[in-house]
């Protein structure tokens, strides 16, 4: 505070009061002061900023609008020609509901230092005064003497300033009315200065986490907290912290865990130092940019070495890893964020890395703990994709509780109120209560809420605290956002219909784009992702390639611009820094909570229903990666994924590098068209020589085998011939494959008179055609199958039947005999077949269960 707070000097150079900085060039005072200082409006003032590094002096003017008569509002504000580099600007708030608070101002009495001192007192109300902003009236005021005018009345519940001190009144003829004091509000001095903004702390988070900077405002999870603290005691090397979407893991651990580690909760963990890191894309590059240098140069394990035995008020180093399934889900489909000096391994291949280096770090003898915060339901794919760093981190494995008490819900409702100095009307606390017990469709007798009402409910609280009443939270308030049912979608809803309609699409491209789809093929939900703001703008375009790219110098797209803005205001998408610097680098922007991306029904369905390009956006951006690293022809869009870009980048938006990925690939189907044109046509004249060639060469060769076919058929016929009467079924075969040879003359007249000959044997008997025959294996007997149902067994000497096999109720389609000859199959459309002893005819058993016809 009191680097922002000037000393306000006469023209003889005595101290006639202070003033605060209330903006980048401006110092809000008394009027009252500068004119016992001898200066009116218009004049040249000289004051100075005596705990600002350096007490440098600045002058300024009194510009007439801004000033208000000691007899009216008693304000003036200095308008400085240059603000001193170190004075720092004061943050305003509002006066309305602190009474009570503690309130301290910091002044130039007589009686103090040189440099001024602080006072103390206690903020009573606001008091009406005809019209105007009205007074804020402080007791318990004997601290604040002459010198304090013009002076920051500071809150100390909040640490924002909430008036200006004004008057000190005189005590009475009794020595009554001691101690009180008069203040002008934050209402009237922003009325006066319209540039000055206000700034209001609330103890409720929405749907942003808390962090260790909140920690004063985290209640309510005392036993959640407890539980982590009993896994990490004693020598534990990971913790591995387990939780569904909206249960406040990353809220437990910062606002809870690591306070309480710094509060020395266990044995020495006042000199643990904590690293709290999200993975993003690359997790050893996000490491350095959050307090372990060295961490993407010599890896994970030696920079926590060097950062443990560099600082020697640190006995341990405690690495949390927030959201670690950003590492089991694979690369983002934006750019990668690091610099062009600087190349990270590409998907797949940095997640391994990083789990690889995790699970050293866990397993070296570096004093240190690993705390991972993961979602409950990427489980699976770690077991799948980390084994070894699950094993490792198994031991510590902690489930973030289930459910939350009624006291627990009392605490999370009542604490940060009571600690930001608001009250609630009375019965109200235990009505949000009963309503998120009811909205439990799964209440037990126990009364216990699920942990993820935490999310509807710390935004129920924010909501009931933007429109709190004179520091009150009230029903009527309560009533109006529609209480904790539908909470969550109602806002989100709202914020959705104050869009103008043309707006909603853009407005729907940027909330997908912060979407990674869910993977059903390698199990991977849905989950947010980190974009950065000119590959959003991207995104969010009708078009990458219906008309040229802006230059960099050219403002964005207003209407992306103004939805961003909306989405942000409402806390929907938040944005910050990829790297906090200084200075800050790489602005991205994400959902506010993993939660939209579930409970949020029309988000849900957009995501659904954009799935198909988002997809394809990923892994195209996968593949871009790799064409960056390698330049490799082979990496770019071919077929089909470059069908589906080139359609895409008409309908959509593409971020740059993305878009020129696919003009490059584009390029590169073109050329290799026009590659394949000319080689084709080689091809096609090369084919036509070849097949005239070809073509002589086969009609010089079949003339050939026609040539040598006729003489072997020829030949044939005439040992058929001589051997007509010694051996007809010879004679016979050699016809046949005489005239298959060749149809010559020859051949016609052997097969004509092997015809003639007698057959040695007919068998008759089968009163339908006959499907199939077989030779026993001593060749004596002969089985036959026929359509008519049976099978038959012949003496193949002299042609006798020797038993008819029956049983099937349909045509037999196939016989075989065992090697041993001693059992026949039988096969029939009747679906079975059956087993029959070849000696006696007798049927040894039927094979069933085919639905159809057996073949064979």
């Amino acid at each position: 505070m009191r680097s922002g707070v000037a000393r306000i000097q006469s023209r003889r150079g005595e101290s006639v009061g202070a003033g605060f900085l209330i903006g980048d060039d401006a110092v809000v005072t008394c009027a009252h002061v500068l004119r016992a200082g001898g200066y009116g409006p218009g004049d040249r003032v000289r004051i100075v900023f005596p705990h600002a590094q350096g007490a440098p002096w600045a002058e300024g003017d009194v510009p007439a609008e801004s000033w208000r008569d000691p007899e009216a509002e008693d304000v003036a504000v200095v308008r400085l020609r240059e603000t001193p580099a170190a004075a720092r600007v004061l943050e305003l708030g509002s006066a309305a509901g602190c009474r009570g608070h503690a309130v301290r101002s910091f002044g130039f009495p007589g009686q103090a230092p040189p440099g001024g001192h602080f006072g103390y007192a206690v903020a009573g109300d606001l008091l009406p005064d005809d019209g105007t902003d009205g007074l804020l009236q402080l007791t318990g005021a004997n601290d604040l003497t002459r010198g304090f005018s013009g002076g920051p009345v500071v809150d100390d519940v909040t640490g924002l300033v909430i008036g200006m001190v004004t008057a000190i009144t005189a005590a009475d003829e009794h020595l009554r009315g001691q101690g009180i004091a008069y203040a002008t509000p934050t209402q009237a001095l922003r009325r006066i200065r319209p540039g000055a903004v206000e700034h209001a702390v609330s103890p409720y988070r929405g749907l942003e986490p808390f962090t260790s900077e909140q920690a004063a405002w985290f209640h309510g999870r005392d036993n959640a907290v407890d539980t982590v603290l009993t896994a990490l005691a004693g020598q534990r090397r990971a913790l591995l912290l387990l939780g569904p979407s909206g249960s406040g893991k990353s809220s437990l651990v910062q606002a809870g865990v690591l306070p309480a580690l710094a509060g020395g909760r266990l044995p020495g963990s006042d000199r643990w130092r904590p690293v709290v890191v999200r993975p993003g894309e690359h997790l050893p590059t996000a490491l350095e940019r959050h307090g372990l240098p060295g961490a993407a140069a010599d890896g994970i394990t030696a920079a926590a070495r060097q950062r443990v035995d560099g600082d020697t008020l640190c006995d341990r180093l405690v690495l949390v890893i927030d959201q670690f399934e950003e590492i089991l889900s694979g690369p983002a489909a934006v750019p990668s964020p690091l610099p062009p000096t600087q190349t990270a391994p590409s998907g797949g291949e940095a997640s391994a890395t990083a789990i690889e280096q995790i699970t050293d770090l866990i397993r070296s003898r570096v004093p240190a703990v690993v705390i991972i915060i993961m979602r409950d339901d990427f489980y699976p794919r770690m077991a799948a994709e980390a084994p070894q760093l699950l094993e490792a981190a198994s031991s510590g494995l902690v489930n973030v509780p289930a459910t939350l008490s009624q006291q627990d819900l009392h605490a999370i409702i009542t604490q940060p109120a009571r600690a930001a100095g608001l009250r609630l009307e009375s019965g109200l606390t235990e009505r949000i209560i009963a309503d998120v017990l009811a909205a439990d469709l799964r209440g037990t007798p126990t009364r216990t809420a699920p942990v993820t009402t935490l999310v509807p409910l710390e935004l129920t609280l924010r909501q009931l605290w933007e429109r709190r009443d004179d520091g009150r939270l009230t029903h009527t308030a309560y009533e109006r956002i529609g209480q904790i049912n539908g909470t969550l979608t109602t806002w989100c809803n709202t914020a959705l219909d104050q869009l103008p309609t043309a707006h909603r699409t853009t407005a729907r491209r940027l909330l997908t784009a912060l979407v990674r789809p869910a993977d059903p093929v390698r199990r991977i939900p849905a989950i947010r992702q980190q974009v950065p703001l000119d590959v959003l703008r991207d995104l969010a375009a009708d078009s990458s390639r219906s008309s040229p790219r802006p230059p960099a110098s050219e403002p964005a797209d207003r209407t992306t611009d103004a939805v961003l803005a909306a989405l942000t205001r409402h806390r929907i998408i938040t944005t910050h820094a990829r790297d906090p610097g200084p200075p800050p680098v790489g602005v991205v922007a994400e959902l506010a909570h993993d939660t939209l991306t579930q409970d949020w029904g029309e988000l849900r369905d957009w995501v659904a229903e954009d799935q198909q390009f988002h997809t394809w956006l990923h892994r195209a951006e996968e593949q871009r990666a790799r064409w960056a690293r390698r330049h490799d022809p082979e990496d770019l869009l071919h077929g089909t994924a470059l069908a589906d870009g080139l359609d895409w980048s008409r309908q959509r938006g593409l971020p740059g590098p993305l878009a020129d990925f696919l003009e490059a690939s584009h390029h590169n189907q073109k050329a290799a068209l026009r590659r394949a044109k000319r080689i084709n046509l080689i091809l096609i004249g090369a084919l036509v020589l070849a097949l005239i060639a070809t073509g002589l060469a086969l009609w010089q060769r079949q003339t050939a085998v026609t040539a040598q076919q006729i003489a072997l058929s020829r030949q044939l016929a005439a040992q058929s011939q001589g051997l007509t009467d010694t051996d007809p079924d010879l004679a016979s075969l050699l016809a046949v494959q005489a005239y298959r040879t060749h149809p010559t003359a020859a051949a016609s007249l052997a097969l004509y008179s092997a015809a003639g000959l007698p057959l040695r044997h007919r068998l008759t008997g089968h009163s339908d055609g006959v499907t199939s025959v077989a030779y026993s294996p001593d060749g004596h007997t002969l089985a036959t199958a026929s359509n008519d149902g049976t099978a038959k067994l012949w003496n193949t000497a002299t042609g006798h039947l020797r038993t008819t096999l029956t049983g099937h109720h349909d045509g037999v389609t196939s016989v075989a005999y065992s090697p041993d000859g001693h059992t026949l199959a039988t096969a029939s459309n009747d679906g079975t077949a059956k087993l029959w002893n070849t000696a006696t005819g007798h049927l040894r058993t039927t094979l069933t269960g085919h639905h159809d016809g057996v073949t064979s």
